[in-house]
């Protein structure tokens, strides 16, 4: 018999068994038949059997995510959800669940496949991770003996769900999700609710620090956060839940009202005393807050050395970039995004400076939006060409003259790691108002700068490196679902 024949016989046995209206006695099957029969039952809806499979699960770790991008099915995760009784003494099934982690997460590959998007779509909180996960739908390989006695041990400790959430609101929340919650607040600690990425967009300020509260905080390792706080009482209140964040790699923000002024002093204080409480933060994204003169304080508070830096439309002065320039994170930076800054009133001196301290490590410069033209970056190549490992360069909407650009291309062409190039529309395609390319965009006088870019490429032999313009796209129209 080939291998797979096989699959396919255990499939239709199963099916066959499940859908008789008794249960089958679990407690006499093989643990090898847990995740076909499972599998199927997620598949074809069986309730019951999902509840029974999940209360009797013979392994430490239950992983859904391929079954749901497969099959989103809100009526198969509620039973798998019912399963989770805590697992009470009288129970229909003798078999001792061996279960201590539910894990609902959909890694970027899955989300990738066939069906994400219908998944997607009946899942609109689920947020995919960007993270790579093992490749496994349904558990089936056993844990190392040593973590699997481990987990036997420990049965008296909290199962934990895992789960990534993309939150915006107001919103009405999904029956799936609120059941979810209801669960993990009724459990009284028996559950633990994982999010390893939480996105938290246009929320109540009490909806927020509740998600936050119903969480486990230290499973986050990345935290989003898109919204004001301005009453000093709730960035209090929000500093007191980041500063638990204890596990936290990646902090974003945006819109974040930082108070420097004399009379927020103190809150402003505690809120970097609690941002430095973070030990593991490697990445740090800051966007659309003002923080003109002030970058020191919010750097210098860090613990460790930033790998990933984005500082998006902050409104930075020179003081900022010097201070980058000459702090501990400027020679560990693999990503620095300055984007949406107006830089040419640091050109020469500080932008320069700092490309020179970050040249050793740096992989990903964006310096899109930041009113630069041919004369700044003139000044900016030398130090540019010395990031010998950059990887990606974006430099789109600056107004930049086709000159500039084959003279951009020209220098650049010796890093050879650099593969990806996004340049702005030049100054003799569109009209440049505040920084910006508007206006119709002159196509045939584009494709005639593309061809000469094609070319220089060509002659240069470096035909591996891929320059692409960014086209501006209409703006998308945002549906929010009130209460």
């Amino acid at each position: 018999m080939s291998s797979p024949t096989l699959p396919k016989l255990l499939e239709l046995a199963a099916h066959s068994l499940l859908s008789s209206e008794t249960i089958p006695a679990l407690e006499e099957f093989t643990v090898d038949l847990f995740p076909p029969l499972l599998t199927t039952a997620f598949a074809k809806g069986h309730r019951q059997a999902l509840k029974a499979l999940v209360q009797a699960w013979p392994f430490p770790v239950l992983r859904l995510g391929s079954l749901i991008v497969q099959w989103p099915n809100h009526e198969s995760l509620q039973a798998v959800l019912d399963g989770l009784n805590i697992f009470p003494a009288h129970r229909t099934c003798p078999r001792r669940s061996e279960l201590r982690v539910l894990d609902l997460t959909l890694d970027f590959e899955q989300v990738q496949g066939k069906g994400a998007s219908e998944a997607l779509a009946k899942f609109p909180f689920w947020l995919p991770s960007t993270a790579k996960a093992e490749k496994q739908q349904v558990t089936s390989q056993p844990m190392a003996a040593e973590d699997s006695r481990k987990a036997s041990s420990q049965s008296g400790e909290p199962l934990e769900l895992h789960i990534d959430l993309f939150l915006q609101g107001p919103f009405k929340l999904d029956t799936f999700l609120a059941s979810l919650l209801s669960k993990v607040e009724q459990s009284r600690g028996s559950l633990r609710l994982c999010c390893r990425k939480l996105h938290i967009e246009e929320m109540t300020f009490n909806s927020l620090i509740g998600i936050l509260k119903t969480l486990d905080l230290e499973f986050i390792q990345e935290l989003e956060v898109f919204d004001w706080f301005r009453a000093l009482s709730e960035q209090s209140l929000f500093a007191t839940q980041l500063g638990r964040i204890c596990n936290l790699r990646s902090l974003k923000l945006a819109y974040y009202h930082w108070a420097f002024s004399p009379e927020a002093e103190q809150s402003s204080s505690y809120f970097l005393s609690q941002l430095g409480q973070l030990g593991h933060l490697k990445k740090l994204h800051l966007a659309y807050s003002y923080l003109s003169g002030n970058l020191h304080q919010v750097l210098s508070c860090l613990q460790t050395p930033l790998h990933t830096l984005e500082i998006r439309s902050c409104t930075l002065l020179n003081a900022d970039i010097t201070y980058l320039s000459q702090s501990l994170h400027a020679t560990c930076l693999k990503k620095l995004d300055l984007s949406g800054n107006s830089l040419s009133h640091v050109v020469p001196g500080p932008l320069e400076t700092l490309l020179q301290e970050v040249s050793g490590t740096l992989q990903h410069l964006d310096l899109n939006h930041c009113w630069l033209k041919d004369v700044h970056l003139s000044v900016i190549l030398p130090a540019l060409c010395r990031c010998s490992h950059l990887r990606a360069l974006g430099l789109s909407d600056n107004p930049v003259s086709r000159t500039g650009l084959l003279s951009l291309l020209e220098h650049t062409s010796a890093l050879r790691e650099l593969k990806r190039v996004l340049y702005p529309i030049p100054v003799e395609c569109c009209v440049y108002l505040y920084g910006l390319s508007w206006g119709p965009i002159d196509r045939g006088k584009l494709c005639q700068v593309q061809a000469e870019l094609q070319k220089l490429l060509q002659v240069v032999q470096r035909t591996d490196m891929q320059w692409s313009p960014r086209l501006p796209s209409p703006l998308p129209v945002r549906l929010v679902q009130l209460d």
